[in-house]
């Protein structure tokens, strides 16, 4: 099965293009957010060095988020336009889920953790034993603090909100360890390999249902409600 898939949740512009597992073609640039202007232009570069088109892709998959306000919804738009264009299905997968597979991680805990700017994070936290993935907490926003109170021992941080916050979490955790470098990214290839999963468990693969997962409010509507304007 043949993979079409990107994420647009940070800064991070990834998209890759996997059969079975296998990566055919990946890119992988932090484009500062410009996402709108590079992601169709990244999707023809990654088909053409794969040798295929469009119509030789069997299914899309994008990261739905939590992240990035206006980043998840140009993926999510983009690749239901995709789908709905060349009546492709197409998986909407939890961004902090395929985060969490981008270490490949054996044994032990991992926590996935996003900048959801305004002083808090995005996160999850997620266990594996012997590769085998549970969830332990679902995703959510809050203070990194309030993340912290409910961990101990040796636990692997990635993300930007890891690597922004690492000060305070080497303080509170000191057995913590930060995944840097490309295994501390999104990965296009990792969204892939959560669709596959996903997929083969049953989930919905109809385009019209894919939303973006925002987890709070926005800076705006914020502060519409705070102002009392509708």
């Amino acid at each position: 099965m043949k993979i079409l898939a990107a994420d647009t949740s940070t800064s991070v512009n990834t998209v890759a293009l996997c059969d079975d597992g296998r990566v055919l073609a990946e890119t992988v640039v932090d484009c500062g957010r410009a996402h709108a202007e590079r992601l169709l232009t990244t999707v023809d570069w990654v088909l053409a060095e794969a040798g295929l088109g469009l119509k030789d892709v069997d299914t899309l998959a994008i990261s739905k988020g939590p992240g990035s306000f206006t980043g998840l919804r140009v993926g999510v738009a983009t690749w239901k336009g995709l789908a709905l264009g060349a009546g492709l299905p197409l998986a909407g997968v939890p961004t902090l889920d395929a985060l969490a597979r981008v270490p490949a991680l054996h044994t032990g805990t991992i926590c996935p953790v996003l900048d959801a700017k305004m002083g808090e994070v995005f996160c999850a936290v997620y266990r594996y034993e012997r590769g085998v993935r549970s969830k332990v907490a679902a995703d959510r926003v809050c203070p990194v603090e309030s993340l912290l109170n409910e961990l101990d021992g040796v636990v692997h941080f990635l993300g930007d909100g890891a690597q922004r916050y690492w000060p305070t979490i080497a303080e509170r955790l000191p057995d913590a360890r930060l995944v840097s470098g490309g295994a501390g990214m999104p990965r296009a290839s990792a969204v892939a390999e959560e669709a596959a999963a996903m997929l083969k468990a049953g989930a919905d693969s109809d385009a019209a249902a894919v939303a973006p997962v925002y987890l709070r409010k926005s800076q705006a509507e914020e502060a519409r409600e705070k102002a009392g304007a509708p």
